[in-house]
């Protein structure tokens, strides 16, 4: 089974104002939705330190999913048990997803094949392939070798409707990210940043802010 690591944010200021604010009486702020950041080929959780700190400290709860393998499958059915558990946590709230690289493609399996999409608010991806990756072909199947553009997997994934209702689709990529022009139907924001190497992508500032500000509503693009 997969683990993983909560932390939870700060009080959020401001909200909107409800009909009780003739009587004097403002509305509860909204709390930020859950976040769940997911690693990709080979990662971990840890790779995600200081986007779930950033992320507290915007008011979001975070949690960084220990994907059980490099099967995107099994890992999709994680993340659609983590995705449960948060919500009760947070009284049904939806989530967001984050995924970096292969964590990308297993997410948006959960949002097509298991129910995700209606228990989900955002999907943004950091340099994931989501046509594929060549070099992934030389691997097995169950140790990233569903990344391989001719496989069933990656087909099944862009056929038909790639990103299904109600959620909001975003892909960011480094200029150093090989497949950084895969494009995929239905994307509401798509951004490019210069010279981050693929594995620091999660860890990258201008990643982050990027992440923070489409929470908010705000495509860097």
């Amino acid at each position: 089974m997969s683990s993983t690591r909560r932390h939870i944010g700060g009080l959020v200021a401001a909200g909107t104002l409800l009909a009780g604010l003739s009587a004097g009486r403002p509305a509860q702020a909204a709390e930020p939705e859950p976040v769940i950041l997911i690693h990709g080929w080979n990662g971990s959780a840890t790779e995600f330190a200081r986007m779930e700190s950033a992320l507290e400290q915007a008011g979001h709860p975070a949690y960084a999913i220990d994907l059980p393998g490099e099967e995107n499958v099994a890992n999709a059915e994680a993340i659609r048990d983590l995705v449960t558990q948060v919500r009760q946590e947070h009284g049904g709230a939806k989530v967001s997803l984050v995924g970096h690289s292969m964590g990308g493609l297993s997410a948006r399996h959960y949002l097509k094949f298991l129910g995700g999409a209606d228990a989900t608010l955002s999907y943004l991806s950091m340099g994931t392939a989501q046509r594929g990756y060549w070099p992934a072909c030389l691997l097995p199947a169950n140790q990233g070798g569903q990344m391989c553009p001719t496989s069933t997997f990656v087909s099944r994934l862009n056929t038909g409707d790639p990103t299904p209702d109600p959620v909001r689709y975003t892909l960011l990529t480094s200029s150093l990210d090989e497949t950084r022009n895969d494009v995929i139907d239905g994307v509401w924001c798509r951004a490019e940043f210069p010279g981050v190497a693929h594995a620091d992508e999660p860890k990258s500032q201008v990643f982050i802010d990027a992440v923070i500000g489409i929470l908010d509503g705000r495509c860097p693009s």
